[in-house]
Protein backbone atom coordinates (compact mmCIF):
# COMPACT_ATOMS: atom_id res chain seq x y z
CA UNK A 1 0.00 0.00 0.00
CA UNK A 2 1.34 3.43 -0.92
CA UNK A 3 1.64 5.96 1.87
CA UNK A 4 1.09 9.61 1.10
CA UNK A 5 3.90 12.07 1.81
CA UNK A 6 1.68 13.72 4.39
CA UNK A 7 1.53 10.53 6.48
CA UNK A 8 5.24 9.89 6.03
CA UNK A 9 5.97 13.36 7.41
CA UNK A 10 3.62 12.80 10.35
CA UNK A 11 5.35 9.52 11.19
CA UNK A 12 8.56 11.52 11.55
CA UNK A 13 7.27 14.77 13.03
CA UNK A 14 5.03 13.26 15.74
CA UNK A 15 7.82 11.27 17.47
CA UNK A 16 10.11 14.31 17.48
CA UNK A 17 7.41 16.62 18.82
CA UNK A 18 6.41 14.02 21.40
CA UNK A 19 9.99 13.71 22.64
CA UNK A 20 10.28 17.49 23.03
CA UNK A 21 6.92 17.76 24.79
CA UNK A 22 7.52 14.86 27.18
CA UNK A 23 11.06 16.08 27.90
CA UNK A 24 9.56 19.38 29.01
CA UNK A 25 7.04 17.61 31.24
CA UNK A 26 9.75 15.38 32.72
CA UNK A 27 11.91 18.42 33.48
CA UNK A 28 9.04 19.76 35.58
CA UNK A 29 9.32 16.59 37.69
CA UNK A 30 12.94 17.32 38.67
CA UNK A 31 12.05 18.57 42.20
CA UNK A 32 9.76 15.61 42.99
CA UNK A 33 10.50 12.66 45.25
CA UNK A 34 13.58 10.57 44.49
CA UNK A 35 14.39 7.18 45.97
CA UNK A 36 17.71 5.84 47.22
CA UNK A 37 18.26 4.66 43.64
CA UNK A 38 19.27 8.26 42.97
CA UNK A 39 22.07 7.90 45.54
CA UNK A 40 23.02 4.56 44.03
CA UNK A 41 23.54 6.02 40.57
CA UNK A 42 25.27 9.13 41.96
CA UNK A 43 27.76 6.83 43.69
CA UNK A 44 28.30 4.89 40.48
CA UNK A 45 29.14 8.13 38.71
CA UNK A 46 31.70 8.82 41.42
CA UNK A 47 33.14 5.30 41.29
CA UNK A 48 33.65 5.34 37.54
CA UNK A 49 35.14 8.83 37.65
CA UNK A 50 37.52 8.60 40.59
CA UNK A 51 38.67 4.99 40.79
CA UNK A 52 40.74 2.77 38.48
CA UNK A 53 38.73 0.20 36.62
CA UNK A 54 40.16 -2.64 38.73
CA UNK A 55 38.39 -1.24 41.82
CA UNK A 56 34.96 -0.52 40.35
CA UNK A 57 33.33 -3.71 41.61
CA UNK A 58 35.31 -3.86 44.87
CA UNK A 59 34.82 -0.36 46.28
CA UNK A 60 32.37 0.33 49.09
CA UNK A 61 33.89 3.64 50.25
CA UNK A 62 35.67 1.95 53.12
CA UNK A 63 32.50 0.23 54.27
CA UNK A 64 30.59 3.52 54.51
CA UNK A 65 28.17 2.93 51.63
CA UNK A 66 25.80 0.20 50.52
CA UNK A 67 25.35 1.82 47.10
CA UNK A 68 27.92 -0.39 45.41
CA UNK A 69 28.12 -1.09 41.68
CA UNK A 70 25.94 -4.12 40.94
CA UNK A 71 25.02 -3.81 37.25
CA UNK A 72 26.98 -5.55 34.44
CA UNK A 73 30.04 -3.88 32.87
CA UNK A 74 28.29 -2.25 29.90
CA UNK A 75 26.14 -0.24 32.28
CA UNK A 76 29.21 0.60 34.35
CA UNK A 77 30.82 2.05 31.22
CA UNK A 78 27.61 3.97 30.55
CA UNK A 79 27.91 5.53 34.01
CA UNK A 80 31.57 6.23 33.27
CA UNK A 81 30.60 7.99 30.06
CA UNK A 82 28.16 10.22 31.96
CA UNK A 83 30.79 11.23 34.51
CA UNK A 84 33.78 11.48 32.14
CA UNK A 85 32.97 13.61 29.12
CA UNK A 86 33.57 17.09 27.84
CA UNK A 87 30.10 18.33 28.73
CA UNK A 88 30.42 17.21 32.35
CA UNK A 89 33.84 18.91 32.57
CA UNK A 90 32.45 22.18 31.24
CA UNK A 91 29.54 22.01 33.66
CA UNK A 92 31.99 21.56 36.52
CA UNK A 93 34.16 24.44 35.34
CA UNK A 94 31.19 26.78 34.94
CA UNK A 95 29.78 25.92 38.36
CA UNK A 96 26.51 24.59 36.92
CA UNK A 97 27.49 21.23 38.42
CA UNK A 98 29.21 21.06 41.79
CA UNK A 99 32.23 18.81 42.18
CA UNK A 100 30.78 17.10 45.23
CA UNK A 101 28.17 15.45 43.02
CA UNK A 102 30.88 13.29 41.43
CA UNK A 103 32.86 12.57 44.60
CA UNK A 104 32.98 9.35 46.62
CA UNK A 105 30.83 10.06 49.68
CA UNK A 106 29.65 8.00 52.66
CA UNK A 107 25.94 7.28 52.96
CA UNK A 108 25.78 9.44 56.07
CA UNK A 109 26.87 12.52 54.13
CA UNK A 110 25.70 12.21 50.53
CA UNK A 111 22.85 14.73 50.30
CA UNK A 112 22.97 16.03 46.71
CA UNK A 113 22.70 19.67 45.75
CA UNK A 114 19.96 20.96 43.46
CA UNK A 115 22.56 21.22 40.69
CA UNK A 116 23.45 17.56 41.13
CA UNK A 117 19.79 16.57 41.03
CA UNK A 118 19.24 18.53 37.82
CA UNK A 119 22.31 16.93 36.23
CA UNK A 120 21.26 13.37 36.99
CA UNK A 121 17.64 13.98 36.05
CA UNK A 122 18.83 15.41 32.73
CA UNK A 123 20.83 12.25 31.98
CA UNK A 124 17.67 10.15 32.36
CA UNK A 125 15.66 12.47 30.13
CA UNK A 126 18.33 12.37 27.41
CA UNK A 127 18.72 8.58 27.70
CA UNK A 128 15.04 8.28 26.81
CA UNK A 129 16.10 8.94 23.23
CA UNK A 130 16.97 5.22 23.14
CA UNK A 131 13.44 4.38 24.29
CA UNK A 132 11.91 6.62 21.61
CA UNK A 133 14.11 5.19 18.88
CA UNK A 134 13.44 1.62 19.94
CA UNK A 135 9.70 2.24 20.26
CA UNK A 136 9.54 3.81 16.82
CA UNK A 137 11.53 1.02 15.14
CA UNK A 138 9.45 -1.68 16.83
CA UNK A 139 6.14 0.03 16.06
CA UNK A 140 7.10 0.44 12.39
CA UNK A 141 8.30 -3.16 12.14
CA UNK A 142 5.09 -4.55 13.66
CA UNK A 143 2.91 -2.30 11.49
CA UNK A 144 4.70 -3.48 8.34
CA UNK A 145 4.50 -7.14 9.30
CA UNK A 146 0.80 -6.80 10.08
CA UNK A 147 0.05 -5.21 6.71
CA UNK A 148 -3.44 -4.03 7.64
CA UNK A 149 -2.89 -0.35 6.88
CA UNK A 150 -2.62 0.78 10.49
CA UNK A 151 0.32 3.07 11.06
CA UNK A 152 2.89 2.87 13.86
CA UNK A 153 1.96 6.05 15.73
CA UNK A 154 -0.77 4.64 18.06
CA UNK A 155 1.57 1.93 19.30
CA UNK A 156 4.50 4.34 19.56
CA UNK A 157 2.49 6.82 21.63
CA UNK A 158 1.19 4.13 24.00
CA UNK A 159 4.79 3.10 24.73
CA UNK A 160 6.49 6.45 25.23
CA UNK A 161 3.68 7.91 27.36
CA UNK A 162 3.44 4.90 29.67
CA UNK A 163 3.05 6.26 33.23
CA UNK A 164 5.05 3.37 34.69
CA UNK A 165 8.19 4.61 32.96
CA UNK A 166 7.51 8.20 34.01
CA UNK A 167 7.06 7.19 37.66
CA UNK A 168 10.00 4.80 37.73
CA UNK A 169 12.54 6.85 35.80
CA UNK A 170 11.62 10.49 36.26
CA UNK A 171 10.30 10.45 39.81
CA UNK A 172 11.63 7.34 41.57
CA UNK A 173 14.81 7.54 39.43
CA UNK A 174 16.15 4.78 37.19
CA UNK A 175 17.11 4.18 33.56
CA UNK A 176 14.46 1.61 32.63
CA UNK A 177 13.42 3.48 29.48
CA UNK A 178 16.87 3.21 27.94
CA UNK A 179 17.10 -0.52 28.68
CA UNK A 180 13.62 -1.21 27.35
CA UNK A 181 14.50 0.83 24.27
CA UNK A 182 17.30 -1.66 23.54
CA UNK A 183 14.88 -4.55 24.02
CA UNK A 184 12.42 -2.92 21.60
CA UNK A 185 15.21 -2.48 19.03
CA UNK A 186 16.04 -6.17 19.33
CA UNK A 187 12.38 -7.08 18.88
CA UNK A 188 12.11 -4.74 15.87
CA UNK A 189 15.08 -6.39 14.16
CA UNK A 190 13.69 -9.86 14.87
CA UNK A 191 10.27 -8.95 13.43
CA UNK A 192 11.89 -7.45 10.32
CA UNK A 193 13.88 -10.65 9.93
CA UNK A 194 10.71 -12.73 9.88
CA UNK A 195 8.51 -10.58 7.68
CA UNK A 196 8.54 -12.75 4.55
CA UNK A 197 6.38 -15.86 4.92
CA UNK A 198 7.22 -19.08 3.15
CA UNK A 199 5.55 -18.73 -0.22
CA UNK A 200 6.43 -20.76 -3.30
CA UNK A 201 10.22 -20.56 -3.43
CA UNK A 202 10.61 -17.44 -1.28
CA UNK A 203 12.80 -18.39 1.67
CA UNK A 204 14.55 -16.19 4.24
CA UNK A 205 17.03 -13.98 2.42
CA UNK A 206 20.40 -12.65 3.52
CA UNK A 207 18.62 -9.45 4.53
CA UNK A 208 16.30 -11.42 6.84
CA UNK A 209 19.28 -13.15 8.39
CA UNK A 210 21.13 -9.86 8.84
CA UNK A 211 18.17 -8.49 10.79
CA UNK A 212 18.27 -11.56 13.02
CA UNK A 213 21.99 -11.10 13.67
CA UNK A 214 21.35 -7.46 14.57
CA UNK A 215 18.60 -8.59 16.93
CA UNK A 216 20.94 -11.04 18.67
CA UNK A 217 23.70 -8.40 18.88
CA UNK A 218 21.34 -5.82 20.43
CA UNK A 219 20.02 -8.34 22.93
CA UNK A 220 23.57 -9.36 23.87
CA UNK A 221 24.44 -5.72 24.53
CA UNK A 222 21.29 -5.44 26.64
CA UNK A 223 22.37 -8.46 28.70
CA UNK A 224 25.71 -6.77 29.31
CA UNK A 225 23.85 -3.72 30.63
CA UNK A 226 21.24 -5.44 32.81
CA UNK A 227 21.19 -9.11 33.80
CA UNK A 228 17.45 -8.95 34.51
CA UNK A 229 16.93 -9.98 30.87
CA UNK A 230 18.78 -13.31 31.25
CA UNK A 231 15.39 -15.01 31.48
CA UNK A 232 14.83 -14.17 27.80
CA UNK A 233 18.06 -15.89 26.74
CA UNK A 234 16.50 -19.38 26.26
CA UNK A 235 13.91 -17.85 23.92
CA UNK A 236 16.50 -16.11 21.76
CA UNK A 237 18.77 -19.13 21.73
CA UNK A 238 16.16 -21.76 20.82
CA UNK A 239 14.33 -19.59 18.30
CA UNK A 240 17.45 -18.48 16.42
CA UNK A 241 19.06 -21.91 16.60
CA UNK A 242 16.10 -23.44 14.80
CA UNK A 243 15.32 -20.56 12.44
CA UNK A 244 18.60 -18.82 11.67
CA UNK A 245 21.25 -21.52 11.95
CA UNK A 246 19.97 -23.70 9.11
CA UNK A 247 20.22 -24.00 5.37
CA UNK A 248 16.93 -24.59 3.53
CA UNK A 249 16.62 -25.93 0.00
CA UNK A 250 13.27 -26.36 -1.72
CA UNK A 251 12.82 -29.35 -3.99
CA UNK A 252 9.20 -29.56 -5.09
CA UNK A 253 7.09 -30.34 -2.05
CA UNK A 254 10.13 -31.45 -0.09
CA UNK A 255 11.93 -28.92 2.10
CA UNK A 256 15.13 -30.39 3.55
CA UNK A 257 16.62 -28.38 6.41
CA UNK A 258 20.26 -28.76 7.39
CA UNK A 259 22.12 -27.26 10.30
CA UNK A 260 24.65 -24.64 9.19
CA UNK A 261 27.78 -24.39 11.32
CA UNK A 262 28.83 -21.26 9.46
CA UNK A 263 25.65 -19.41 10.37
CA UNK A 264 25.82 -20.71 13.92
CA UNK A 265 29.42 -19.64 14.47
CA UNK A 266 28.77 -16.23 12.91
CA UNK A 267 25.75 -15.68 15.14
CA UNK A 268 27.64 -16.94 18.19
CA UNK A 269 30.65 -14.76 17.43
CA UNK A 270 28.62 -11.58 17.03
CA UNK A 271 26.61 -12.29 20.18
CA UNK A 272 29.70 -12.99 22.28
CA UNK A 273 31.40 -9.89 20.92
CA UNK A 274 28.60 -7.63 22.16
CA UNK A 275 28.08 -9.51 25.42
CA UNK A 276 31.67 -10.21 26.47
CA UNK A 277 33.20 -7.10 24.91
CA UNK A 278 32.49 -4.92 27.98
CA UNK A 279 34.02 -7.62 30.22
CA UNK A 280 37.36 -7.61 28.37
CA UNK A 281 38.86 -4.57 30.17
CA UNK A 282 38.22 -6.32 33.50
CA UNK A 283 39.80 -9.53 32.22
CA UNK A 284 42.94 -7.55 31.38
CA UNK A 285 43.51 -6.61 35.03
CA UNK A 286 46.15 -8.27 37.22
CA UNK A 287 43.61 -10.73 38.71
CA UNK A 288 41.05 -11.49 35.98
CA UNK A 289 39.42 -14.43 37.80
CA UNK A 290 39.07 -12.32 40.92
CA UNK A 291 37.39 -9.62 38.86
CA UNK A 292 34.92 -12.10 37.37
CA UNK A 293 34.09 -13.61 40.76
CA UNK A 294 33.52 -10.19 42.29
CA UNK A 295 31.30 -9.07 39.39
CA UNK A 296 29.19 -12.22 39.78
CA UNK A 297 28.88 -11.65 43.53
CA UNK A 298 27.59 -8.16 42.90
CA UNK A 299 25.20 -9.24 40.12
CA UNK A 300 23.64 -12.14 42.05
CA UNK A 301 23.39 -11.20 45.75
CA UNK A 302 21.27 -14.14 46.89
CA UNK A 303 21.67 -13.09 50.50
CA UNK A 304 19.03 -10.38 50.01
CA UNK A 305 16.20 -12.88 50.42
CA UNK A 306 13.29 -14.25 48.43
CA UNK A 307 11.39 -10.97 48.11
CA UNK A 308 12.08 -7.25 48.19
CA UNK A 309 11.03 -5.15 51.20
CA UNK A 310 7.95 -4.21 49.20
CA UNK A 311 6.67 -7.51 47.86
CA UNK A 312 6.48 -7.57 44.10
CA UNK A 313 3.04 -8.78 43.05
CA UNK A 314 4.02 -12.34 42.15
CA UNK A 315 3.65 -15.96 43.24
CA UNK A 316 5.98 -15.45 46.19
CA UNK A 317 3.83 -12.60 47.50
CA UNK A 318 0.89 -15.02 47.55
CA UNK A 319 3.13 -17.64 49.18
CA UNK A 320 4.19 -15.28 51.97
CA UNK A 321 0.64 -14.03 52.38
CA UNK A 322 -0.51 -17.61 52.82
CA UNK A 323 2.25 -18.14 55.37
CA UNK A 324 1.17 -15.10 57.41
CA UNK A 325 -2.49 -16.12 57.28
CA UNK A 326 -1.61 -19.65 58.39
CA UNK A 327 0.42 -18.26 61.29
CA UNK A 328 -2.47 -15.99 62.28
CA UNK A 329 -4.96 -18.84 62.24
CA UNK A 330 -2.57 -21.00 64.24
CA UNK A 331 -2.33 -18.32 66.94
CA UNK A 332 -5.97 -17.26 67.11
CA UNK A 333 -8.06 -20.31 66.23
CA UNK A 334 -9.03 -22.85 68.93
CA UNK A 335 -6.92 -25.68 67.54
CA UNK A 336 -5.98 -28.75 69.66
CA UNK A 337 -2.41 -28.72 70.97
CA UNK A 338 -1.61 -32.01 69.24
CA UNK A 339 -2.45 -30.52 65.83
CA UNK A 340 -0.57 -27.30 66.59
CA UNK A 341 2.55 -29.30 67.41
CA UNK A 342 2.43 -30.91 63.98
CA UNK A 343 1.51 -27.77 62.00
CA UNK A 344 4.18 -25.61 63.66
CA UNK A 345 6.80 -27.59 61.75
CA UNK A 346 5.72 -26.00 58.47
CA UNK A 347 4.18 -22.72 59.66
CA UNK A 348 5.43 -20.19 58.87
CA UNK A 349 6.19 -21.69 55.50
CA UNK A 350 9.90 -22.33 54.82
CA UNK A 351 11.65 -19.89 52.49
CA UNK A 352 12.59 -21.56 49.19
CA UNK A 353 16.30 -21.65 48.44
CA UNK A 354 17.62 -19.81 45.36
CA UNK A 355 18.38 -23.12 43.62
CA UNK A 356 14.78 -24.28 44.04
CA UNK A 357 13.46 -20.93 42.82
CA UNK A 358 15.73 -21.25 39.78
CA UNK A 359 14.12 -24.64 39.00
CA UNK A 360 10.63 -23.13 39.26
CA UNK A 361 11.71 -20.29 37.00
CA UNK A 362 13.11 -22.65 34.39
CA UNK A 363 9.88 -24.65 34.42
CA UNK A 364 7.89 -21.43 34.05
CA UNK A 365 9.94 -20.17 31.12
CA UNK A 366 10.12 -23.57 29.37
CA UNK A 367 6.75 -23.54 27.50
CA UNK A 368 7.48 -20.31 25.63
CA UNK A 369 11.22 -19.86 25.88
CA UNK A 370 12.16 -23.39 24.87
CA UNK A 371 9.32 -25.65 23.73
CA UNK A 372 7.30 -23.29 21.53
CA UNK A 373 10.35 -21.31 20.40
CA UNK A 374 11.98 -24.53 19.19
CA UNK A 375 8.89 -25.54 17.21
CA UNK A 376 7.98 -22.15 15.76
CA UNK A 377 11.58 -21.47 14.76
CA UNK A 378 11.52 -24.63 12.64
CA UNK A 379 7.97 -24.17 11.30
CA UNK A 380 8.73 -20.62 10.19
CA UNK A 381 10.97 -22.06 7.46
CA UNK A 382 8.48 -24.51 6.00
CA UNK A 383 5.00 -23.13 6.74
CA UNK A 384 3.13 -19.89 6.20
CA UNK A 385 3.04 -18.68 9.78
CA UNK A 386 3.72 -15.45 11.71
CA UNK A 387 6.94 -16.00 13.67
CA UNK A 388 7.38 -12.31 14.48
CA UNK A 389 3.98 -12.17 16.19
CA UNK A 390 4.80 -15.31 18.15
CA UNK A 391 8.19 -13.94 19.20
CA UNK A 392 6.63 -10.85 20.81
CA UNK A 393 4.06 -12.98 22.64
CA UNK A 394 6.87 -15.26 23.82
CA UNK A 395 8.83 -12.24 25.10
CA UNK A 396 5.76 -11.20 27.11
CA UNK A 397 5.16 -14.69 28.48
CA UNK A 398 8.79 -15.27 29.47
CA UNK A 399 8.96 -11.83 31.09
CA UNK A 400 5.81 -12.57 33.08
CA UNK A 401 7.22 -15.97 34.08
CA UNK A 402 10.38 -14.29 35.34
CA UNK A 403 8.35 -11.71 37.25
CA UNK A 404 6.00 -14.24 38.80
CA UNK A 405 8.63 -16.83 39.77
CA UNK A 406 11.94 -14.97 40.03
CA UNK A 407 14.09 -14.61 43.16
CA UNK A 408 14.09 -11.18 44.85
CA UNK A 409 12.11 -9.61 42.01
CA UNK A 410 11.61 -5.85 41.99
CA UNK A 411 8.21 -4.42 41.12
CA UNK A 412 9.69 -2.51 38.16
CA UNK A 413 10.33 -5.81 36.33
CA UNK A 414 6.68 -5.90 35.23
CA UNK A 415 7.54 -3.23 32.65
CA UNK A 416 9.53 -5.87 30.73
CA UNK A 417 6.19 -7.52 29.94
CA UNK A 418 4.00 -4.43 29.60
CA UNK A 419 6.14 -2.56 27.06
CA UNK A 420 6.54 -5.44 24.52
CA UNK A 421 2.85 -6.31 24.81
CA UNK A 422 2.04 -2.73 23.81
CA UNK A 423 3.29 -3.61 20.31
CA UNK A 424 0.33 -5.98 19.91
CA UNK A 425 -2.35 -3.98 21.72
CA UNK A 426 -3.77 -2.57 18.48
CA UNK A 427 -3.75 -5.94 16.70
CA UNK A 428 -6.86 -7.62 18.10
CA UNK A 429 -9.52 -7.10 20.73
CA UNK A 430 -8.32 -10.12 22.70
CA UNK A 431 -4.75 -8.83 22.87
CA UNK A 432 -6.00 -5.34 23.73
CA UNK A 433 -7.94 -6.84 26.63
CA UNK A 434 -4.84 -8.63 27.93
CA UNK A 435 -2.85 -5.42 27.57
CA UNK A 436 -5.46 -3.44 29.50
CA UNK A 437 -5.52 -5.95 32.34
CA UNK A 438 -1.75 -6.26 32.52
CA UNK A 439 -1.40 -2.49 32.69
CA UNK A 440 -4.18 -2.21 35.27
CA UNK A 441 -2.57 -4.57 37.77
CA UNK A 442 1.06 -4.00 36.79
CA UNK A 443 0.98 -0.20 36.93
CA UNK A 444 -1.20 -0.14 40.04
CA UNK A 445 1.46 -2.24 41.75
CA UNK A 446 3.97 0.58 41.13
CA UNK A 447 1.93 3.26 42.89
CA UNK A 448 3.22 2.53 46.44
CA UNK A 449 6.73 3.39 45.26
CA UNK A 450 5.66 7.04 45.42
CA UNK A 451 4.50 6.93 49.02
CA UNK A 452 4.69 10.60 50.03
CA UNK A 453 1.47 12.65 50.20
CA UNK A 454 3.21 15.20 47.95
CA UNK A 455 3.10 12.75 45.02
CA UNK A 456 -0.42 11.43 45.65
CA UNK A 457 -2.09 13.69 43.09
CA UNK A 458 0.71 13.16 40.58
CA UNK A 459 0.64 9.36 40.58
CA UNK A 460 -3.16 9.23 40.68
CA UNK A 461 -3.45 11.59 37.73
CA UNK A 462 -0.80 9.78 35.70
CA UNK A 463 -2.34 6.35 36.27
CA UNK A 464 -6.03 7.22 35.85
CA UNK A 465 -5.56 9.60 32.92
CA UNK A 466 -3.34 7.24 30.95
CA UNK A 467 -5.51 4.18 31.61
CA UNK A 468 -8.67 6.03 30.55
CA UNK A 469 -6.92 7.38 27.46
CA UNK A 470 -5.48 3.98 26.51
CA UNK A 471 -8.85 2.25 26.93
CA UNK A 472 -10.64 4.92 24.90
CA UNK A 473 -7.92 4.70 22.26
CA UNK A 474 -8.18 0.91 21.98
CA UNK A 475 -11.98 0.94 21.95
CA UNK A 476 -11.90 3.37 19.03
CA UNK A 477 -9.36 1.25 17.16
CA UNK A 478 -11.15 -2.06 17.62
CA UNK A 479 -14.68 -0.68 17.96
CA UNK A 480 -17.44 -3.05 18.96
CA UNK A 481 -17.87 -6.43 17.34
CA UNK A 482 -20.69 -5.91 14.84
CA UNK A 483 -22.44 -9.12 15.82
CA UNK A 484 -21.66 -9.62 19.51
CA UNK A 485 -20.91 -6.02 20.48
CA UNK A 486 -18.02 -7.14 22.68
CA UNK A 487 -15.96 -4.26 24.03
CA UNK A 488 -12.32 -4.29 25.11
CA UNK A 489 -13.37 -3.64 28.72
CA UNK A 490 -15.79 -6.24 30.09
CA UNK A 491 -17.76 -6.54 33.31
CA UNK A 492 -14.91 -8.53 34.81
CA UNK A 493 -12.57 -5.61 34.16
CA UNK A 494 -15.00 -3.17 35.76
CA UNK A 495 -15.06 -5.38 38.86
CA UNK A 496 -11.24 -5.36 38.87
CA UNK A 497 -11.21 -1.55 38.62
CA UNK A 498 -13.64 -1.31 41.56
CA UNK A 499 -11.53 -3.68 43.66
CA UNK A 500 -8.36 -1.70 43.03
CA UNK A 501 -10.22 1.54 43.80
CA UNK A 502 -11.14 0.12 47.22
CA UNK A 503 -7.53 -0.93 47.84
CA UNK A 504 -6.34 2.53 46.81
CA UNK A 505 -8.80 4.32 49.13
CA UNK A 506 -7.72 2.11 52.03
CA UNK A 507 -4.04 2.62 51.23
CA UNK A 508 -4.14 6.40 50.79
CA UNK A 509 -7.04 7.53 52.98
CA UNK A 510 -8.32 5.05 55.56
CA UNK A 511 -5.00 3.61 56.73
CA UNK A 512 -3.16 6.96 57.11
CA UNK A 513 -6.08 8.43 59.12
CA UNK A 514 -7.17 5.53 61.34
CA UNK A 515 -4.27 3.07 61.59
CA UNK A 516 -0.98 4.86 60.96
CA UNK A 517 -1.25 7.32 63.91
CA UNK A 518 -1.62 4.33 66.26
CA UNK A 519 1.25 2.43 64.64
CA UNK A 520 -1.04 -0.47 63.75
CA UNK A 521 -0.94 -2.72 60.69
CA UNK A 522 1.86 -0.73 59.06
CA UNK A 523 2.50 -3.34 56.36
CA UNK A 524 -1.17 -3.95 55.51
CA UNK A 525 -1.48 -1.40 52.63
CA UNK A 526 1.56 -2.80 50.83
CA UNK A 527 0.49 -6.37 51.45
CA UNK A 528 -3.03 -5.68 50.19
CA UNK A 529 -1.66 -4.08 47.03
CA UNK A 530 0.78 -6.93 46.41
CA UNK A 531 -1.76 -9.72 46.96
CA UNK A 532 -4.57 -8.19 44.88
CA UNK A 533 -2.21 -7.30 42.03
CA UNK A 534 -0.56 -10.74 42.23
CA UNK A 535 -3.94 -12.41 41.69
CA UNK A 536 -4.63 -10.16 38.71
CA UNK A 537 -1.19 -10.73 37.19
CA UNK A 538 -1.54 -14.49 37.71
CA UNK A 539 -4.69 -14.25 35.58
CA UNK A 540 -2.75 -12.28 32.93
CA UNK A 541 0.08 -14.82 33.00
CA UNK A 542 -2.29 -17.68 32.15
CA UNK A 543 -3.95 -15.65 29.38
CA UNK A 544 -0.52 -14.71 28.01
CA UNK A 545 0.31 -18.39 27.67
CA UNK A 546 -2.97 -19.09 25.90
CA UNK A 547 -2.40 -16.28 23.39
CA UNK A 548 1.22 -17.32 22.81
CA UNK A 549 0.16 -20.86 21.89
CA UNK A 550 -1.87 -19.63 18.91
CA UNK A 551 0.11 -16.48 18.05
CA UNK A 552 2.07 -18.10 15.21
CA UNK A 553 -1.03 -19.17 13.26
Amino acid sequence: MTTSPHHVDMDVIVPQATFALLASVKWLLVPTYRSTDFDVHRNWLAVTRNLPLSEWYFDDAGGTTVHTLDYPPAFAFFEGLLSNNGIAERLLESGWLDGRCLELLPDADNEPSDRCVRFQRATVILSDAVLFWGAYLAAVAVARSRGDGRGPLPTFLLIVTNPGLIMLDHVHFQYNGMLLGLLLMSIAFMVLGSMHPVEHNKMPTQRNQLWEILSAATFSLLLSMKHLYLTLLPLYFCYLLRRHCVTVKRNGNDTPVQFSWIKFLLLLGVSLLFFLGPFVPFLMQSDPLGQVRQILRRLFPFGRGLVHDYWAANVWALYLFGSKMASLVLRKAPIPASIIAVVERIVPFPEPQPSLVAVFLLVGVWPGGVHMAWKVGRWSLTKRIKPGRFFIHAIVFCSLSAFMLGYHVHEKAIMTAIIPLTLLATESRRTARLFTRLCTFGLFGLLPLLFRPDELMLKTTLFVTWMCGAIYFLERIHCYDRNERVAVVTKVDIFAFATLACVFIFMEVIHPIFFMPKGKLEFLPLMSTSVVCALGLLWCWVESFNQMRIAWK
